[in-house]
């Protein structure tokens, strides 16, 4: 099980099991910096901007603009205001603060925890920044990608991509990398 404090600078993750499988700083094939597999820098298969597969820019089969089936606004099954099974103000599980919580990590450029991503259901992912507060959520769009959306269920253009091994990398409106990465 996760244990998540609260502190000045947000939730921490106890030195436990479940955070122990997911940190780059511990485990370089999760670092990103160090396993040039998962770097999209590095590899261009998983590079948005060479594999125009998993760019919603490019590729109009997962943009949510183009493809209702993927937009929250209009695929209201996706759309955590609508969807209560979606919503972690009411399926309090879903949220970083509880005991039960389980979940992946948004790690920064720095691999230090810069937010929480709670699996709702297989095609929805939820958003937490640092201090457990949710932000919006990812749909997925193809078989390796899922889009961001603000609470609204308004796209912000960025996306994460599987980065081919063990989680994800976000990418920005343009399709560069953020060197954020999921774990």
């Amino acid at each position: 099980m996760t244990v998540l404090l609260f502190s000045g600078s947000g939730l921490l993750a106890q030195n436990d099991l479940a955070f122990k499988g997911h940190d780059p700083k511990k485990d370089a094939n999760l670092n990103p910096y160090i396993n040039k597999e998962i770097n999209p820098d590095s590899n261009l298969s998983i590079n948005p901007s060479s594999n125009w597969n998993m760019n919603p820019l490019k590729e109009n089969s997962v943009n949510p603009t183009l493809n209702s089936a993927i937009n929250p606004m209009i695929n209201m099954q996706l759309n955590p205001q609508s969807n209560d099974v979606l919503n972690p103000v009411i399926m309090k599980g879903l949220r970083p603060s509880t005991g039960t919580w389980k979940g992946l990590f948004l790690f920064n450029d720095s691999n230090q925890i810069f937010g929480y991503i709670s699996v709702a259901t297989q095609n929805v992912m939820l958003s937490f920044d640092n201090s457990g507060t949710w932000n919006g959520y990812y749909v997925k769009a193809g078989r390796m990608m899922y889009n961001y959306f603000t609470l609204f269920g308004v796209w912000t253009g960025m996306f994460l991509c599987f980065d081919s091994q063990s989680g994800y990398n976000l990418f920005d409106k343009s399709g560069k990398w953020t060197h954020i990465h999921v774990k």
